[in-house]
């Protein structure tokens, strides 16, 4: 499997995260943009976290390396609306065999 599959993969995985506990994260309400951003962010933080691909940016390594005041001077609005969805994200998918 090549690098691209793996992140479609790893997107795949968030996308289906975001469906089933948007609504347990605080997120059930946001417009399709803001979603798309999350998911997008969520797969960077696992891409990251599981080294698939390249790293991620600033707010991204910070909050996978679990630098919480890193993160939180990184973050624009929507990722930071999304920091509990990420932090169950990390904590609750395990990544793929590939």
């Amino acid at each position: 499997m090549d690098v691209l599959d793996k992140i479609k993969t790893v997107r795949d995985l968030v996308k289906i995260y975001f469906d089933e506990n948007s609504e347990f994260t605080g997120l059930s309400g946001i417009g399709e943009s803001e979603k798309n951003h999350i998911i997008e962010i969520g797969t960077s933080i696992l891409c990251t976290k599981w080294e698939v691909g390249y790293g991620g940016g600033s707010f991204v390594k910070s909050f996978a390396n679990n630098d919480l005041m890193g993160a939180i001077e990184r973050a624009d609005e929507t990722s930071f609306k999304g920091f509990k969805f990420f932090a169950q994200l990390m904590r609750n998918v395990v990544a793929p065999h590939s």
